[in-house]
């Protein structure tokens, strides 16, 4: 080995050890931003800024650790789970991990509502509901639980919005119905449109006012 690529070896040696210098358990860097994934959330994808938790819908934004939910016609935010949820387990809910090209998707609601529709994952994975925990739109397929998280699920995905307590077991007329869905994008990837983008400065050219 010569003296040139001994140098290179050990000049890139010390610049990834440099690089991961910065990043603790749980931090991840991209394009010089560094989100930190929630303990409740499945494994990070790099460079996902958010979260969309269907059964509540609720956005959880890694950037500001906070979540965004709509109360009252109005989007809020708050580092925990608003009290309308609070009974929501995290660590057992369906996760979407959002395209990483999206900005503010709670401003476009109406696209994640309908792709993906409250508990729509028990008809979509029903054969495989046990080891499924979310969903990624950059691979375009689920996130499974690992082999060791999965006794806590109990086979079948219990979590549910919460519902107030009812002293009086409630009776029905007939037995419950599953929903059905239409249309191909029921639980598929949400398309980024240029208007859901985030918006970036215009540089000024030379021959630029």
């Amino acid at each position: 080995m010569n003296f040139i690529k001994k140098v290179s070896l050990i000049a890139a040696l010390i610049f990834s050890i440099y690089g991961m210098s910065g990043c603790g358990p749980g931090a991840y860097v991209t394009a010089g931003v560094q989100y930190t994934n929630p303990v409740w959330a499945p494994s990070y994808y790099s460079g996902v800024r958010y979260y969309y938790l269907p059964d509540i819908e609720t956005y959880y934004d890694l950037s500001d650790q906070e979540f965004v939910y709509l109360d009252n016609g109005q989007w809020l935010f708050s580092p925990v789970l608003p009290p309308m949820y609070s009974g929501y387990d995290l660590y057992n809910g369906f996760v979407v991990a959002l395209n990483v090209g999206v900005y503010q998707p709670w401003l476009h609601h109406q696209y994640y509502v309908s792709h993906y529709p409250r508990y729509y994952y028990h008809n979509v994975y029903h054969d495989n509901i046990a080891a499924i925990r979310g969903f990624n739109e950059n691979e375009r397929k689920p996130f499974y639980w690992k082999e060791e998280d999965r006794n806590r699920i109990n086979n079948v995905r219990t979590n549910q919005k919460p519902q107030p307590k009812v002293e009086k077991k409630m009776e029905t007329s007939r037995p419950p119905q599953k929903p059905n869905y239409y249309g191909k994008k029921i639980g598929q990837p949400v398309k980024v449109r240029p208007q859901m983008k985030e918006s970036k400065p215009r540089k000024k050219g030379h021959g630029n006012p």
